[in-house]
């Protein structure tokens, strides 16, 4: 069969998980090996896109930056990183939350402040 590889497959039919939905802006990064067991590791349990995803979350991705990356569907992509999350292979941050977030008026502020440096 040529041709792309459809997202249920990819996923085992999933479609979601029993946590909280991953936000696209939540941050991915891959934790060391260490911990993990090694067969795991090596492809027995983990598909190609699982092995991708840890190869490119080396430094801290968003969710969606790694569906760009793998040019998959988001929700495939929180599928999959919630596999890696369940098997502790991966760390994820969730978004700022709103009020940790600087105020719109701050950052006009600050704008204006540049602007008048020049």
């Amino acid at each position: 069969m040529s041709g792309p590889v459809r997202p249920y497959v990819i996923t085992g039919g999933r479609s979601g998980s029993d946590r909280p939905g991953l936000a696209i802006e939540s941050l991915v990064q891959a934790l060391p090996a260490a911990g993990l067991d090694p067969d795991l590791l090596a492809g027995d349990h983990l598909n190609r896109e699982h092995q991708r995803i840890l190869t490119l979350c080396h430094d801290l991705l968003s969710v969606a930056e790694i569906a760009a990356h793998l040019r998959l569907p988001v929700s495939v992509v929180r599928v999959l990183v919630d596999d890696l999350r369940d098997l502790g292979a991966v760390q994820v941050r969730p978004p700022a939350r709103q009020t940790d977030r600087l105020s719109t008026a701050l950052l006009e502020e600050v704008l204006v402040g540049l602007r008048q440096l020049r």
